[in-house]
């Protein structure tokens, strides 16, 4: 029996009876900021699809700058509709028809971001009634990913010294290189920071900077240039996300590798990036551009244009699980990001068998993403 036919035999048991909406919340001390702004706490969406069957797959969705009951209610009300009743493999036409409805709408972005939730969830669902990690369903290029550690937050009483520190502790954990904030300081105070964390990592260690779309054109060109001598992997998001014909005169006047455009969404907005020369590394992130299902669209479009992708995350387990896994199956991608403020539910990783070692993110071998959480897990806010 083929798996093809091993999941379908399973007929009415593989179809999805329910769909679950839950918050994570993370809250954080006061003092803490990135480039762009302090904040308290940090929210993950998550989304439940359970079959007939009683198996429950689990997916994230992006919902940083807004309320996450916004992205739990656009999950709710108008995808649900598109999910329960389908077989859970039918991954591809549940896309489909959930994009569809951005035609006639101005939902943009938070769409993306919702049916991201639910394609990661059917992915996670559909590997467990396969018996299979979801990165082998996808094509198994690699057991494990090259993983690197984001941090480098501002915060009160941190000085380059304890930031040095920081960067190097990850280094000692096993991470494969580091990326901090930068752009959110005086341009002196940055270099500063930078200039302590590679001494602290050692010349071979891979550095990346994140400008977090702050800087103005003259401004980013003016701090890449101060940071040249640092040798930095990459640089990322350098000026405004609107301006992509500014990320290329960045890119050529810097002259270091850039990274982006992250947070974006929709094939056509990736295609004018590399289109324009605007990036090295085509950057994206399953719980933002529409799931799995589109990051391997993407890695396919960037490697028609001769690029590397790169995976951010700074969500919650879920997230990284879902970005490692579809890492784990492409053949050009180069890193994935592991946020070290930002580790929602992360104890699930490590209990589920996730390991960091020799500057990589091993992956289980277990179904699905491997993560064991319900909608009735205490942890969670159920909302719909």
């Amino acid at each position: 029996m083929t798996l093809s036919e091993d999941i379908t035999s399973s007929g009415r048991e593989a179809l999805v009876k329910n769909l679950t909406v839950c918050i994570a919340t993370k809250r954080y001390p006061p003092g803490l900021r990135n480039t762009l702004h302090a904040w308290n706490e940090k929210h993950a969406v998550l989304a439940f699809v359970e079959t007939r069957g009683g198996v429950i797959g689990v997916g994230e969705a992006w919902c940083d700058g807004g309320a996450p009951e916004t992205v739990a209610s656009l999950i709710a009300k108008d995808l649900k509709s598109i999910v329960v009743g389908q077989p859970v493999w039918a991954i591809e036409q549940f896309h489909a028809r959930a994009l569809a409805t951005n035609l006639m709408s101005a939902k943009g972005g938070i769409l993306y971001a919702a049916t991201s939730a639910i394609d990661i969830a059917m992915w996670d669902a559909l590997g467990r009634l396969a018996g299979m990690p979801v990165y082998k369903l996808l094509g198994g290029f690699s057991t494990s990913v090259p993983l690197y550690a984001s941090g480098g937050m501002y915060r009160d009483g941190h000085g380059p010294d304890a930031l040095g520190k920081e960067m190097a502790d990850a280094v000692g954990r096993g991470f494969g290189g580091v990326k901090l904030k930068v752009g959110g300081a005086p341009l002196r105070q940055d270099v500063e920071r930078v200039s302590v964390v590679r001494e602290a990592i050692g010349a071979e260690t891979r550095m990346m900077v994140d400008a977090m779309f702050s800087p103005t054109v003259p401004e980013a060109i003016r701090l890449g240039q101060a940071l040249l001598p640092f040798d930095l992997h990459f640089y990322e998001a350098p000026t405004a996300r609107t301006n992509l014909p500014g990320w290329s005169e960045v890119r050529r006047a810097v002259g270091i590798p850039i990274a982006g455009p992250e947070l974006e969404a929709g094939l056509h907005v990736f295609r004018q990036a590399l289109e324009l020369g605007a990036v090295d590394y085509l950057q994206a992130d399953a719980c933002v551009c529409g799931g799995i299902t589109e990051i391997r669209r993407l890695s396919g479009l960037a490697q028609a244009f001769h690029r590397l992708t790169t995976l951010h995350c700074s969500g919650s387990a879920i997230a990284l699980a879902a970005n490692a896994h579809a890492a784990a199956a492409l053949q050009n991608c180069e890193s994935v990001e592991m946020h070290m403020l930002h580790q929602t539910l992360f104890e699930r990783l490590w209990q589920a068998g996730y390991r960091i070692a020799g500057g990589r993110l091993h992956l289980p071998d277990t179904p699905g993403l491997g993560i064991d959480l319900t909608p009735d897990d205490p942890e969670l806010q159920r909302i719909a």
